[in-house]
């Protein structure tokens, strides 16, 4: 095999793996299929292929790599992500006793459950059939932890940072510097919210939260008919085809299967992007559909000509989350709120108090979430005691909600996802600074800002989510940009 022949096949693979993930997560297939597509592929995720890469001088040649080390982790691992992913997919939720709700369904039901009672028996049932999954979780966990070893790492959390390229250490320290630094801010805003589920802070089912997330008190504004015309204004304002875009398929429909969890499918960036959302009414609505368009527009719009390493390959997700997060933040704008729903000035500043809150309790819940894998890999992963005592002393600890230990795993991403969105985090904050330095404290209403954005999205996956931050003057790995936006934003509300 050669080096190109390589790139050929990853393009290849890549292609039908995420349309075959898209076809299950939009509710369009109920059986997950991936072991046999990977198999085809068997040549290539494997020893061989990466004695061919050997060890590359060039960007392109390490992300080339770093796709075959994780490819090979998805072939060993496919027939139990397989069985987990399809499990999922056609598990149920018994409630009250009798009634059955589809897994996913159930879950989006948490979100808009305006009755506390039922939405902790919603979070019964969920818990219920996470705890089901357990083997099979605890399978695909040994699979991989085999794996890494393979590869000559005795713990997971060395063989991220290696892949990465990242000290989850140095990251760890700035994280809880600006957690215990926004603390206070935190539980002034969160604690009323539990109080009005019926529940004290450190007693609050975390079944809870999503709802709390939702913001259900300003759903009325965030209206099913203002949504489109609202995100098109957004977009066009700053010269941006989200909509018409031939690269960019948006899909929008309400499955019952359909996983709630809005995301994007890269089949091939620059080429054909998907955007999947399941409406439930709201902000929600708004929020998770700004979030989404910055994946789809970032690699919606990149160069093809720039390689296929370079356009689909990041050393993490950290870089391609910055830019959902830059866009999902326009809707915290008072101003952009306004515009979009049509209220007063001074309900959209409490719109834009109550969205700064639950940016604050997402992170929080992040850090806990960052945490509790650290700690959980820095001794047995496959200890259910020790593991679920991790993840509910971590999450109880950052939150204040009382997390399932049924939970443990399911609500655990691969690969140090947390980290990446919390390195987003920080980075999107100290972007969104100095464009409103740059181009004015609404940068979201002008095209110079959309064409710079746009300049960016044409490199692809080059850079970093820090690079990004460097190169634009602000300080990478700082949360000093975070602490100063929530601080002034939750200080309206004091």
């Amino acid at each position: 095999m050669t080096y190109d022949e390589i790139v050929q096949a990853l393009r290849d693979s890549t292609y039908e793996l995420q349309n075959e993930g898209r076809m299950v997560r939009a509710g369009l297939k109920a059986q997950q299929d991936t072991a046999s597509i990977i198999e085809r592929y068997a040549w290539l995720y494997s020893d061989q292929a990466l004695d061919v890469v050997r060890e590359p001088t060039d960007e392109a040649g390490r992300r080339v790599r770093a796709a075959i080390a994780q490819g090979i982790i998805e072939r060993r691992t496919a027939p139990q992500q397989d069985r987990l992913v399809t499990f999922y997919a056609g598990a149920t939720v018994r409630v009250d006793g009798g009634e059955e709700i589809p897994f996913f369904t159930a879950q989006a039901q948490l979100l808009r459950e305006p009755d506390p009672g039922r939405r902790e028996a919603l979070g019964e049932g969920v818990g219920a059939v996470m705890e089901a999954a357990d083997e099979l979780q605890f399978e695909l966990q040994a699979a991989v932890l085999d794996v890494v070893r393979g590869f000559g790492y005795d713990c997971y959390t060395d063989f991220y940072e290696a892949l990465k390229e990242v000290d989850y250490g140095r990251l760890q320290t700035e994280l809880v510097r600006v957690a215990e630094r926004l603390r206070a801010r935190y539980r002034a805003w969160v604690e009323p919210r539990m109080e009005r589920c019926g529940r004290a802070y450190g007693e609050c089912p975390q079944a809870h939260m999503g709802f709390i997330r939702g913001l259900p008190e300003h759903d009325a504004v965030f209206t099913r008919e203002g949504f489109e015309p609202a995100m098109r204004r957004t977009f066009e304002r700053l010269g941006l085809e989200l909509f018409t875009a031939s690269t960019i398929h948006l899909d929008l429909e309400d499955r019952p299967a359909k996983n709630p969890r809005a995301s994007v499918w890269v089949p091939e960036a620059g080429r054909e992007v998907h955007l999947l959302t399941r409406p439930g009414g709201g902000n929600a609505d708004y929020s998770s559909f700004l979030h989404e368009a910055g994946h789809a527009l970032h690699f919606g719009l990149t160069d093809p000509a720039i390689g296929w390493p370079l356009a689909n390959v990041g050393r993490s997700m950290a870089y391609a989350e910055l830019w959902s997060f830059l866009f999902e933040r326009i809707g915290h704008d008072p101003v952009w709120i306004a515009e979009a729903t049509g209220v007063d000035e001074h309900r959209a500043e409490q719109i834009a108090v109550d969205l700064a809150g639950v940016d604050l309790m997402l992170f929080m819940r992040y850090v806990g979430k960052f945490n509790a894998e650290l700690e959980l890999y820095a001794g047995d992963p496959l200890d259910p005691v020790r593991g679920r005592r991790v993840f509910t002393g971590a999450c109880d600890a950052a939150t204040g909600f009382r997390y399932d230990p049924r939970a443990w795993q399911f609500d655990r991403d691969p690969g140090f996802y947390s980290a990446d969105y919390l390195r987003a985090w920080l980075a999107e904050a100290a972007l969104e600074r100095w464009l409103r330095r740059e181009y004015g404290p609404h940068w979201w209403r002008t095209r110079e800002a959309g064409q710079w954005l746009r300049q960016r999205w044409l490199e692809g996956w080059l850079p970093e989510a820090e690079d990004m931050v460097a190169g634009v003057g602000e300080a990478p790995w700082s949360g000093d940009a975070l602490i100063e936006r929530v601080e002034g934003r939750l200080a309206v509300a004091a």
